[in-house]
């Protein structure tokens, strides 16, 4: 009695593996869609002939499993073509072992792939609880059916009683549960798509308010200054000053705008091989002023290794993660660049003594709309530094502890070097300068 439901439970972990393993593999998206669209029916295939290989009660010309359920989870999810194939398979391998079992198969197949080939848009349709009983219930009569034309031709064969009652008993049980762990597993991707949906929308929907706070301070800011120079008699040296004003207030809110942009559209528009040392060195003396007016000393130490990328926004990235370390020092400190070769890729690491950050804020540097500045700052210019390392086929790392500071490594390929033969005698002279 023990072996007979051994042999079942084997047949149920045979009908258990596609329920898993398909929808989880389907659900990245890997392989032609065809493929795709046909492989629940070819793993059914699969364990249906599983289950007529190790059957239970091998001691009679009767041979009963649970191939059954394959067929008709085939069949009422995935159609009349599904049920077809499967019928035939389970028909075609059942005659290579002959007996008067073959009989039995045929007309229960036949009858399963008709009867799920009927059902199947009724069956879909169906709510969840539904549908596991309803698959049940039809799973017990095509086991009474089985066991009944067993029984009309005992005269020739009569088949064990007890196997008979245990598969009448189990059949629908399992059955039950492989509906059940179906249903459960198509529920949790369903609910997961719904999830990362949510997720992209709630990023837009803060990138948006965001960015809409953003822009609108500099605009009101430069709309008042314009009224006040236009309404207002003024003198030459405050209408000078005014003006100065809602200029860098419409630079503020370009900035942010070309921020969104760069966010949006990160991909390389015009890569180009790009000397680190001389990038890094152009984007120090940019933030120099502000270094100096925040008393950081910058200590730089660079060699001239080469990228691939677009110069502008590998400048931008550059700017947007050094002017952050000097932010992040308002009593002064140290700003060290650091440029050189770690497994074949070109590291440059910016150092800073400043404030630190917390685990908490590590773990969500880079969204769009996460800043450690407060008012601030608008959250996108850590998300820019990802998006360009990224379209550059890079990575970044960011170490930090509080009042110890923080530190932004970043990883890029190194651009291929060109034979001496294709280098222009201007051009090897500046790589022995360099």
């Amino acid at each position: 009695m023990l072996n007979i439901f051994k042999d079942f439970l084997l047949n149920l972990f045979f009908i258990l593996l596609p329920v898993f393993l398909v929808p989880l593999w389907t659900e990245q998206e890997k392989g032609p869609k065809r493929l795709r669209l046909y492989l629940p029916t070819a793993c059914y295939a699969i364990v249906i002939v599983l289950c007529i290989t190790l059957p239970v009660g091998t001691e009679s010309n009767f041979i009963f499993d649970l191939q059954q359920i394959p067929l008709w989870l085939g069949g009422l999810y995935g159609g009349a073509g599904a049920a077809t194939v499967l019928a035939f398979t389970a028909i075609a391998y059942r005659s290579l072992f002959g007996g008067a079992g073959v009989f039995v198969t045929v007309v229960v197949s036949i009858a399963i792939a008709a009867t799920s080939s009927l059902l199947t848009k009724r069956f879909v349709e169906l709510p969840t609880k539904q549908r596991t009983l309803f698959a049940a219930s039809l799973s017990f009569g095509s086991g009474l059916l089985t066991v009944a034309i067993a029984e009309w031709m005992a005269a020739a064969v009569s088949p064990p009683p007890s196997v008979a009652l245990i598969f009448l008993f189990v059949q629908p049980i399992s059955m039950l549960i492989v509906c059940s762990f179906q249903e459960m597993v198509h529920h949790n991707i369903a609910l997961r798509k719904r999830v990362i949906r949510a997720e992209k929308m709630e990023a837009v929907t803060h990138l948006a308010a965001s960015i809409s706070h953003e822009i609108r301070n500099p605009l009101t800011a430069a709309r008042g200054f314009i009224q006040l120079i236009e309404e207002q008699p003024l003198a030459a040296d405050k209408r000078r000053q005014y003006a100065r004003i809602a200029i860098e207030e419409l630079d503020r809110a370009e900035a942010i705008i070309t921020d969104y942009l760069t966010f949006a559209k990160p991909a390389p528009e015009m890569p180009e091989k790009l000397n680190v040392k001389l990038e890094v060195k152009r984007a120090i003396d940019i933030i120099r002023p502000l270094a100096n007016m925040s008393c950081v000393d910058i200590q730089a130490t660079l060699a001239p290794f080469s990228v691939i990328g677009e110069r502008e926004k590998f400048r931008q990235c550059l700017l947007n993660v050094m002017k952050n370390a000097i932010e992040a020092m308002p009593n002064g400190g140290t700003l060290q660049v650091y440029v050189s070769i770690d497994n074949g890729r070109v590291l440059i690491r910016i150092a800073d003594t400043g404030v630190g950050m917390t685990k908490e804020q590590l773990e969500r540097l880079g969204e769009p709309y996460f800043t450690t500045k407060g008012v601030k700052g608008t959250g996108l210019g850590m998300m820019v530094v990802y998006r360009i390392v990224e379209s550059m086929n890079g990575t970044i790392r960011i170490e930090s502890e509080i009042h110890k500071g923080t530190t932004v490594s970043i990883y890029l390929p190194l651009a291929p070097s060109p034979s001496l033969s294709t280098i222009s005698d201007k051009e090897k002279q500046l790589f022995a300068v360099l």
